[in-house]
């Protein structure tokens, strides 16, 4: 009997820290296709257009940041090195799009308007999308509390790179760097 018990507490010592370590699921995988859909575009080349990003922009290499109550200094700093990526893109036509996932439009207009004021980011789509939107599912995008953003970056309509809860600090930025420098070669 000491011996089950024992070998029961053992498994789940092994168990406990190997779920805990599993990273969150949001978001196509790599090799997947996005698909259309119609966002409300506040700024960027899209403003004012409930209009399809990818439809638009076609084969294009692009990122789609999904936002979903990820904090605004965050979201500032990751659309701030979008632009910089559009700028340092434009031969190969760059394009990037921010979506805030949520049914506060009001709120998430005017943080999209701080948002360009502060960064100059005007050629970054930032758009809104309501949580019940069916585009939600079919891009696969988790809006739990654990998922704060879902980023793809993708050429062709297919999925290069996908990268879930992307901080803006350093190591971060420089993993979106990399995904877009693959995407524009």
């Amino acid at each position: 009997m000491k011996k089950v018990v024992f070998g029961s507490l053992v498994a789940i010592a092994l168990v406990v820290p190997a779920v805990a370590s599993l990273k969150v699921a949001s978001g196509l995988n790599p090799g997947e296709n996005v698909t259309p859909f119609h966002p409300t575009h506040v700024s960027g080349p899209l403003a004012g257009k409930k209009a399809c990003f990818p439809c638009t922009f076609q084969n294009r290499p692009q990122v789609q940041v999904w936002v979903n109550g990820d904090d605004a200094k965050n979201v500032t700093a990751i659309a701030t090195e979008l632009q910089k990526q559009i700028d340092a893109n434009k031969k190969s036509e760059f394009k990037a799009m921010v979506v805030w996932v949520t049914n506060d439009e009001a709120g998430a207009t005017e943080t999209i308007k701080n948002l360009v004021a502060k960064t100059g980011a005007k050629d970054v789509a930032l758009s809104i999308l309501p949580k019940g939107d069916e585009a939600v599912t079919a891009y696969k995008v988790n809006l739990s509390n654990d998922v704060k953003n879902t980023v793809f970056a993708y050429k062709n309509w297919k999925v290069e790179a996908k990268m879930v809860n992307l901080k803006s600090d350093a190591k971060g930025l420089a993993a979106l760097d990399g995904a877009i420098d693959k995407l524009v070669k």
